[in-house]
């Protein structure tokens, strides 16, 4: 009996936790999205490559703005209250939104503004507060958007801007205006606050003469690629965008980073703070690699003919 008794007291201590001693936390990450779907899985295939099990050895919760960006701030608050290890924002405006809800709790983002003139980081060597992440956002961006739309079409000189006035803390308005006078181009911004306005402002740029549609980074404008490409092409205005799923929708062309591959990254922003990293201590990345997508269907419905030069620099060819 006693053989058996200490055999069953040292199997109780072997297979299970010493009593009064706390099982391992499962680390609880929180998705803010302005989407309805919370996709997340970009984040979760990075999060495997470095040996988690989505689901069981960490946990992501989301909350969604479901597509309002005067939503995100509670959504965020939600997030907070659930008291998660990390808050990851996989744009600029849920990040702008969490850092607003939270100064603790650390922040992994992608940043499409400036994160240290809105605030977010001191620096991009040394964050400095609860945010770090990507960034994307260079002033020469949009003036390298608007070069290759103008060696893409012939004589042009009007170009329409599609503009959400809910970001406009953002300085992409401010910079093309400036690349486009230095472009010796006429640009001339249409602010749009629901895609009901994608149509009636599309129609005016073709009516002021503009001979080509700009779209600047939004959330809301990249739910809107379809129709943005259809009814451009409806008034035969080609468009440069700055996400290749624009071109897969129909619009002409789009020159950016790999978002897929940004998002998996942030993956290892969260691993080292869930290991004891300070987000402050972090420096932000940015991404080297940015391809030019065009879509040659739009560009023949447009009688554009593109030069071999510029076709030399395409990355992406989509139909």
């Amino acid at each position: 009996m006693r053989r058996c008794s200490t055999a069953l007291l040292l199997t109780f201590f072997l297979s299970g936790p010493v009593l009064g001693q706390p099982e391992s936390k499962v680390p609880h990450i929180g998705w803010l999205d302005f989407w309805p779907n919370c996709d997340a899985s970009s984040l979760e295939s990075g999060l495997r490559d470095l040996g988690y099990i989505p689901g069981t050895t960490v946990i992501i919760d989301c909350r969604s703005a479901d597509r309002r960006y005067e939503r995100l701030r509670a959504a965020a608050a939600e997030l907070v209250k659930l008291n998660v290890d990390v808050i990851v924002a996989p744009s600029h405006p849920t990040a702008q939104a969490a850092h607003d809800a939270t100064q603790t709790i650390p922040i992994v983002m992608i940043a499409s503004g400036d994160p240290v003139a809105s605030g977010l980081v001191k620096s991009l060597g040394h964050p400095g507060g609860n945010v770090t992440g990507l960034t994307y956002y260079a002033t020469e961006l949009t003036a390298k958007r608007l070069q290759l739309l103008r060696d893409a079409v012939p004589n042009l000189i009007k170009i329409g801007v599609l503009a959400n006035p809910a970001v406009a803390y953002l300085p992409f308005e401010k910079d093309s205006l400036r690349a486009g006078t230095a472009l010796g181009l006429d640009v001339v911004i249409h602010h749009v606050s629901e895609p009901s306005d994608i149509d009636n402002a599309i129609e005016e740029m073709a009516k002021e003469g503009a001979g080509a549609v700009f779209i600047l980074p939004d959330l809301m404008l990249a739910g809107q690629a379809e129709r943005i490409g259809r009814v451009a092409l409806s008034h035969r205005l080609p468009t440069m965008a700055w996400g290749q799923w624009f071109s897969k929708a129909g619009c002409l062309m789009a020159y950016s980073a790999e978002y897929p591959n940004m998002t998996r990254s942030l993956a290892g922003f969260v691993d080292k703070i869930l290991k004891g990293a300070k987000p402050g201590d972090l420096p932000i990345d940015q991404p080297y690699l940015f391809r030019l997508s065009i879509n040659p269907h739009t560009a023949r419905a447009l009688g554009i003919t593109l030069s071999p030069s510029f076709v030399a620099r395409v990355d992406d060819e989509i139909e």
